[in-house]
């Protein structure tokens, strides 16, 4: 059935309280948007701060529809795809390559996943880091894994056939002890955590309890 869409005008009445003329405002669209929701057209005779109020309650309206939200979704979707595609890794050309590592003194690599996959180095790793030293660049190795120490990272690298100084090592694990020795800590920590945090507390003089295994010495 085909409705034939009315031209709906408000009474013009003496000016109506804000609120009220919105509501009204928003009634006859409503009813206009059910006899023809593909063209609604409204003619209200409201004060021009109630016209603007009523824009907004309708934009209001239109920001939380289920419509809306879909629309947003395609959107945010479709940004995300974009960035994605604008970020996806591209191979340097040669001269590149040699430009890029120039122009940089120091390299930080990531472990898992850069380094090794679980116990498996990573193929092209050993060879990266010999040239990179060779060059006389400074590696440093970070983890946000917290459950071995330095120390036990530097067993796994050189279990591995990488010769790697315990230095070039940051655990999560380490930075934790060493702010609060930076820091003066003095009190006892409670650790939520593995051995490779008790370690490093060992390591910095900070006093502990808790983790997987109680200290004796505390």
């Amino acid at each position: 059935t085909v409705h034939a869409l009315p031209q709906i005008v408000a009474p013009r009445t003496s000016p109506a309280p804000p609120m009220a003329s919105i509501a009204r405002a928003s009634a006859l669209h409503s009813v206009a948007a059910q006899l023809n929701p593909a063209r609604t057209s409204v003619k209200c005779a409201l004060p021009r701060s109630a016209q603007l109020s009523r824009t907004a309650a309708l934009k209001s309206a239109w920001s939380g529809s289920p419509l809306h939200t879909r629309a947003v979704g395609r959107s945010v979707r479709a940004r995300s795809t974009a960035l994605q595609c604008s970020m996806s890794a591209q191979y340097l050309e040669e001269d590149m390559k040699g430009k890029l590592v120039d122009s940089v003194d120091t390299f930080i690599f990531d472990c898992d996943g850069v380094i090794w996959k679980g116990d498996t180095l990573i193929d092209g790793v050993p060879e990266t880091l010999e040239m990179l030293r060779s060059k006389g660049k400074r590696l440093i190795f970070v983890t946000n894994n917290s459950t071995k120490s330095r120390k036990q990272y530097l067993k796994k690298f050189l279990s591995l056939g990488l010769q790697v100084n315990e230095e070039e090592v940051f655990s999560s694990s380490f930075a934790a002890a060493a702010y609060l020795k930076f820091i003066n800590f003095e009190k006892k920590v409670y650790v939520v955590g593995e051995e490779g945090i008790q370690q490093e507390l060992d390591l910095a003089g900070i006093k502990h309890i808790g983790g997987p295994v109680r200290s004796p010495r505390v």
